[in-house]
């Protein structure tokens, strides 16, 4: 009787590996040929003593995700966002959201939208360099800032500087 346990025991606790393997959030490549606009410079501000550019081909190197995410209206449709997140992004500087008390996303058609730390601590932020397997569109690239479970007036397209505030 003891073994039947220990078999059923392990066989849960494979299944049970199996699903949290498989549930994980792993990293995902980027495989949308982004060449179009892969060297466009997006301007960092903030993060370090001086301004610095990135590149959507230099994101595509950090670990990514992929998120399906509709916007609350037609117009915003659904995007695949697959990029880093801003925490992955800021991380490998040594930053974290918290050290910062808004952060400021330019457009390259001037719109700009800032977000507070309580915006910042309560959501996820993907720094989008493609639509799942597709480049982003003329209209969105180099980057695009899409925020999961906030309404999609949150979204920034074209982003050409971000700006990383402790004031």
């Amino acid at each position: 009787m003891k073994r039947k346990k220990k078999v059923k025991l392990y066989i849960f606790m494979a299944i049970l590996v199996g699903f949290l393997g498989l549930s994980a959030c792993g990293t995902v490549t980027v495989k949308a040929d982004i060449s179009e606009y892969g060297d466009m410079p997006i301007t960092i501000v903030g993060v370090g003593d001086t301004e610095f550019q990135v590149t959507a081909n230099e994101l595509s190197q950090l670990p990514c995700i992929s998120q399906s995410v509709s916007g609350k209206t037609e117009k915003a449709g659904t995007i695949k966002a697959v990029g880093p997140t801003l925490e992955t992004f800021l991380a490998q500087y040594g930053k974290d959201i918290s050290d910062y008390t808004r952060i400021r996303f330019e457009a390259a058609d001037g719109y700009k939208k800032g977000f507070l730390q309580e915006e910042l601590a309560t959501h996820e932020f993907i720094l989008a360099v493609a639509n799942g397997d597709l480049p982003l569109g003329k209209e969105e690239a180099p980057l695009r800032l899409v925020v999961p479970g906030a309404a999609s007036d949150q979204w920034v397209r074209m982003v050409i500087r971000i700006e990383f505030i402790t004031e």
